[in-house]
């Protein structure tokens, strides 16, 4: 949380557009990266955002300025994307390689870089085969950096299945990487 976040939370739960703006622009761009681990494409990722936020607007009363905003808004999120999974297709998870020029690091050589790319794109087609809800609480753990408590209240599931899915699914990735790899 930042300094000034619990002043704009109590002013934004009070219905001060301009508060809430400022939150907009300071928690969408981790939002949308952690959206986006949940959805096929980024026009999907952009429509769940906004959804959030809009569901986030009609919401504001249960912002507690005491807390950080983050695992409250994660919660609209992990909701708006369930929904929107029900109305439109199957879950996907999202490519990693649209996302590659922004994880790069731009001193790597070539053959850094293509090694790099090609972990990215194996990962992600390993993790586009985890259960729908695995690839969830990846998303919420480590893009969405909640805690294991943060998660359980975002998706309205116990402590230890937070546990017992996180553990799986690195399991699962873990065995899918030492398969490829033998």
């Amino acid at each position: 949380m930042y300094p000034e976040e619990p002043e704009l939370l109590r002013l934004a739960q009070a219905g001060v557009p301009e508060a809430f703006d400022r939150l907009v622009e300071r928690l969408t761009p981790g939002l949308y990266r952690m959206i986006r681990r949940m959805m096929p494409d980024r026009a999907e990722a952009e429509a769940v955002v906004q959804e959030t936020w809009l569901r986030a607007w009609k919401a504001r009363r249960g912002l507690e300025p005491s807390r950080p905003a983050f695992p409250w808004l994660a919660r609209i999120a992990a909701n708006a994307a369930r929904d929107y999974w029900r109305k439109r297709r199957p879950i996907d998870f999202a490519d990693v390689e649209s996302q590659a020029d922004d994880l790069a690091d731009v001193a790597a050589g070539p053959e850094l870089r293509l090694e790099m790319d090609e972990a990215r794109r194996r990962m992600a087609a390993l993790v586009e085969n985890l259960r729908p809800e695995w690839r969830m609480i990846l998303a919420l753990r480590y893009d969405g950096n909640l805690s294991y408590k943060e998660i359980a209240d975002a998706l309205s599931v116990p402590l230890n299945t937070v546990r017992t899915h996180l553990r799986r699914a690195l399991l699962a990735l873990r065995s899918a990487l030492e398969a490829d790899d033998a």
